[in-house]
């Protein structure tokens, strides 16, 4: 497996769908600290959306997994790999291990960015460093839980450009539904009513306002179970490590388990299909 790696690497290095992901979620992760800093509104830190690439990362994952296995279906590569003695384990995981690596190099691509770009505006993180470096490892394990399940559907699907389709659709509907959850969540208890009989310029004191209870907030078992769907989904953690939604009860344990989960059931589902399709 060490060759068909190195043969992967090679390739990835020469890939220019890998390099225009990598400088666009550069871009991104520079333009979203240039407007914290141009805000001078509010006192900010560099901490503040740090990882803000996994808001992104599970889409520009889907688009380059998606082209660069499906290439190998395209060309014949795998079929000639085969032939040629290499075990389809070896051959699906080298394909894996690939595509999880490219995730990292762009992650750690916007890791750098940031840094470069933030620490001379915002100083260094007032945060403790080690809750960053815990929202790190849960946004490099989910790039690899992206990357597992795209690599499944690529390695599965022999059409590349049905791949490409199924995992850009996977990618905005797990974005999607992590909104929706996130929604859900981020509902407040009470509305406030405020004193319809004010007129313009009146201060309302209060005393004839009202707070109602709002009929769509979770509580009790129902907001634990959306908040642990939160947490399993990509596209919840995407908008978790991210800063998009912040939840009260967000456990970086849960989520770096939950991205494992994907990892194990996505190479085990994917591998035993793999070894068993009909590659003629």
């Amino acid at each position: 497996m060490i060759k068909l790696l190195k043969a992967n690497l090679a390739r990835l290095l020469k890939n220019k769908v890998f390099w225009f992901g990598f400088l666009v979620l550069n871009v991104f992760c520079i333009i979203q600290k240039i407007s914290i800093i141009q805000d001078t509104v509010e006192l900010h830190y560099l901490e503040e959306a740090f990882w803000i690439q996994a808001l992104v990362i599970g889409i520009v994952l889907s688009i380059f997994i998606s082209l660069f296995v499906g290439a190998e279906y395209e060309y014949g590569t795998i079929r000639n790999k085969i032939v040629s003695g290499y075990d389809r384990s070896d051959i699906y995981l080298a394909n894996i291990f690939t595509c999880i690596i490219a995730g990292w190099i762009m992650c750690m691509g916007c890791l750098i960015s940031s840094l470069l770009v933030g620490v001379p505006f915002l100083g260094f993180f007032h945060t403790a460093l080690s809750e960053i470096l815990l929202q790190g490892i849960c946004v490099f394990a989910l790039s690899a839980a992206y990357t597992t399940v795209y690599c499944f559907f690529a390695m599965v699907i022999p059409n590349h450009t049905v791949v490409a389709v199924v995992c850009i659709l996977l990618s905005f509907v797990q974005l999607f539904s992590g909104i929706v959850i996130g929604n859900r969540l981020d509902e407040t208890e009470y509305y406030y009513i405020p004193d319809a009989s004010l007129g313009i310029g009146e201060i309302d004191d209060g005393s004839h306002s009202e707070w109602i209870r709002n009929p769509d907030y979770l509580e009790g078992t129902e907001r634990r179970i959306y908040e642990i769907a939160f947490e399993v989904i990509p596209g919840g953690q995407s908008l978790q490590l991210s800063e998009w939604y912040l939840i009260e009860h967000a456990s970086y344990m849960e989520m770096f388990l939950a991205s494992l989960a994907w990892i194990v059931l996505s190479c085990g589902c994917g591998m035993m299909l793999f070894r068993r399709k009909d590659l003629r």
